[in-house]
């Protein structure tokens, strides 16, 4: 149903098909049987029924939403939800309905792309230590005023006086990430933001993953605002959850999937979801550095210790402004050492700031360890 068709998708003799159904539509179709019994290959996907339930359920309020699980330690996909959503059992009698609703085939989960806003800030700071400006203060007034005379506030221009990394992450200073960028200059700090794989297609097993960065022609304003997650700069809320689970796992980025076997009608086992190492985005010094920054703003944003081993949370919020309105995020992991779960929440075009959906991540966490 309505949790489950942004991924699984829909086939239909008239409109074709999307998600699940059309990326293995032949493995679907096809069978391997032998004598009289025809059936299709048999697709078990890593999802968590309750979980995606839970996902949905947890942003079934937003127009326009996403969550997502991974599991830090395999890159397993347990949950990823999006709204808006439909029932693929009514599509055909609704299609002229459904194809008004704005993005609704290109899942917000995945499908996509979003400004982050402050949460990509967590990505920042990997290049703000690999390129050894971190040790260093920034007297942070509540503002930034560009060579051209724009300036850039803080959340509510609110100043923070001498702040350094973890002051800067807990607070979500735009000064100091504008300032540090600049410090690094454009050409380091776009490197470090390459090795996250930022600006390129992710193949996946059942969908390609998109994302843009564009330095345009490398002003300081251009370079400021990519460093606190403005500018052109675009994600999915599965990319952040793989940036975050990349950070947690010391530096080493997984690839998600979905896909957990695929079987022939008859049984025989043809495909089996493996763990896969995609690619090192930092060190480990720099990701538990960068742990510890986001378990203090959790702290800060009240997340309680979680499960019965009491798991404390790492975390950062984004607020990202598009015109009138913002994307609004959560970014976390837990136990923010050794994490087994990634939990991303993400809302666009809402009224509210990141924090605002707290709650939505709390329900997240009590499914997880239910």
């Amino acid at each position: 149903g309505r949790a489950f068709s942004t991924v699984t998708g829909y086939f239909s003799r008239i409109y074709g098909t999307t998600g699940i159904e059309k990326t293995f539509n032949t493995e679907l179709v096809s069978s391997k049987c032998k004598g009289d019994t025809k059936k299709g290959h048999d697709i078990t996907l890593t999802l968590d029924r309750d979980l995606q339930n839970a996902a949905y359920d947890s942003i079934s309020n937003i127009a326009e939403g996403a969550a997502v699980v991974l599991d830090a330690q395999t890159g397993e996909i347990l949950a990823l939800a999006s709204t808006p959503t439909y029932e693929p059992e009514t599509l055909e009698d609704n299609w002229s309905e459904l194809c008004s609703v704005d993005g609704l085939f290109l899942p917000n989960a995945y499908k996509s792309t979003f400004a982050p806003g402050s949460d990509f800030k967590i990505i920042t700071a990997c290049a703000v230590i690999d390129n050894g400006v971190a040790d260093t203060t920034v007297n942070d007034q509540g503002s930034y005023t560009f060579k051209n005379g724009q300036t850039i506030t803080n959340y509510d221009s609110r100043a923070f006086g001498e702040i350094d990394l973890d002051g800067a992450i807990k607070n979500s200073s735009n000064v100091y990430f504008i300032t540090k960028a600049l410090e690094m200059g454009s050409d380091k700090l776009e490197a470090s933001l390459r090795k996250f794989l930022l600006g390129e297609d992710i193949q996946l097993d059942f969908t390609t993953l998109s994302s843009n960065l564009d330095f345009e022609d490398y002003r300081d304003e251009v370079v400021g605002s990519i460093a606190f997650g403005q500018g052109k700069t675009e994600v999915t809320p599965l990319y952040m959850a793989m940036a975050a689970q990349a950070i947690g796992n010391d530096g080493v980025m997984l690839k998600p999937y979905m896909i957990q076997s695929i079987d022939t009608g008859d049984g025989k086992n043809v495909t089996t979801g493996q763990t896969t190492e995609l690619t090192t985005v930092t060190s480990k010094e720099t990701a538990d550095q960068v742990t510890s920054a986001m378990t203090l703003a959790a702290e800060h944003y009240g997340f309680d210790y979680v499960g019965p081993e009491g798991w404390d949370i790492a975390a950062k919020t984004g607020t990202a402004q598009t015109g009138t309105n913002t994307n609004a995020w959560i970014v976390t992991f837990a136990p923010s050492e050794n994490p087994k779960y990634v939990v991303v929440v993400m809302a666009a075009h809402q009224g509210h700031d990141g924090i605002y959906y707290k709650d939505s991540v709390d329900q997240l966490y009590d499914a997880l360890v239910d």
